[in-house]
């Protein structure tokens, strides 16, 4: 298993007396701690805080731990300290998909989680970020692979019932990301980490970019 990379964890461009004018929280797993790349600046939380800061005064915040399942994530909310966020990026279900989490406990799990983002943190926009295609996944042999890989589309069926009465709520897709139908193709694409589980720095970017482009458009 790669390791975190080093880095801050909390971006900001503004001086005490400025306030952003965007403030992103993002929590999650070993993906959202940017686990394949080099370092905090070229994964999800550096990658957003360098294109956020070229458009006025922004904060970055990240919150995150490689193994946590949603009800970790869960938990976390409830130790980080009361705050304002514009919006939060969720990158979760990886663990749930691999231990095996029923799907009623993830549902339980997503309510629980806006309902603290909103209540909590005043977040307006949450955005979940879609299972990533697990079944072509190289690091993992087949059959667990194709068996893992239908569990992800059942979390992200749940998730897009679990979201779909909300307004406040949205799934990215990130459609770069999804490189093929084999190990084979994601392992030649260049978006995943020498690991073969964890995107690369390429594969980061094109998160980020397709996260703000979503955010922007919402």
């Amino acid at each position: 298993m790669l390791p975190e990379p080093q880095g801050e964890r909390v971006f900001c461009s503004t001086n005490s007396n400025e306030l952003p004018s965007t403030n992103i929280l993002i929590v999650g797993d070993s993906a959202a701690a940017g686990v394949g790349a080099e370092s905090q600046e070229g994964a999800l939380a550096g990658l957003i805080y360098l294109y956020l800061s070229q458009h006025g005064p922004s904060r970055v915040s990240l919150h995150a731990k490689t193994g946590y399942k949603s009800e970790d994530v869960r938990n976390l909310l409830h130790q980080i300290p009361e705050q304002c966020f514009s919006s939060t990026i969720v990158s979760m279900g990886v663990n749930d998909v691999t231990k095996f989490v029923s799907i009623n406990r993830w549902r339980r799990n997503i309510e629980a989680i806006c309902a603290l983002l909103n209540t909590k943190f005043s977040c307006r926009h949450i955005l979940f970020t879609a299972l990533p295609p697990i079944h072509a996944f190289p690091a993992l042999p087949q059959p667990l692979r194709g068996l893992l890989g239908l569990r992800a589309l059942l979390l992200n069926q749940a998730l897009k019932e679990s979201i779909a009465a909300r307004t406040d709520a949205d799934i990215l897709y990130v459609r770069a990301l999804h490189f093929g139908k084999s190990a084979k193709d994601a392992g030649k694409s260049g978006l995943m980490a020498k690991d073969g589980f964890h995107p690369s720095t390429q594969g980061y970017e094109i998160w980020a970019r397709s996260a703000l482009t979503h955010l922007r458009s919402s």
